[in-house]
Formats: structure tokens, sequence, C-alpha cells
């Protein structure tokens, strides 16, 4: 699989609830989805993570990739709302 050939690219910045920046990247290719996502910060405290997932849906591939660089970044696995959004549920929150 080489860089050059994949079909179509796209690049996202988004800020975490933490206040980091993460910037992803999915590729399309053929007969797959590669997805990478980072954590790069400029300033203390430094952090630098880096994943990267396959699959053959677009949001499989870079739910993986999020989900192994929060479990680097911060210990414990990506929150659900951001993998798994809830659909409006009124019953939320009671016992």
């Amino acid at each position: 699989m080489e860089m050059q050939d994949y079909l179509s690219r796209e690049i996202k910045q988004i800020k975490n609830e933490r206040g980091d920046e993460i910037e992803v990247e999915v590729r399309r290719y053929e007969k797959h989805y590669h997805a990478i996502a980072t954590i790069c910060e400029d300033k203390p405290p430094f952090k630098d993570y880096f994943a990267e997932a396959t699959d053959r849906k677009r949001m499989n591939a870079l739910r993986k990739a999020l989900k192994d660089l929060y479990e680097q970044a911060y210990s414990y696995p990506t929150m659900q709302f951001i993998l798994y959004p809830r659909k409006n549920d009124d019953t939320q929150g009671e016992g």
C-alpha cells in the first residue's frame, strides 16, 4: 500500500473535551480505509501520540484509531459519546 495509491483523503482538526487538538486523516483506498489520529502539543504538558487503523468501513477505521489514541494519551478507552453517539433517550439518567 503506497501513499500515492489512495483514492481520496480528508484531514480535520478537532478539540476534545480536555482541550487537546486532535488531527485525524482518513484515506480511502480501493478496498479499505486507513485512519490516522494524532495528538501533538506545542507547549507543556507535552503530548505526542499517534494511532492508526484500517477497516473496510470509514467510520470503523476512524473509531479504531481514536480508541487507540485515547488509550495511549489518557489511559482509558475513548469516550463513548464520541465513538457511539446515543440516540435521544428520555430515560437517560433515571435509576
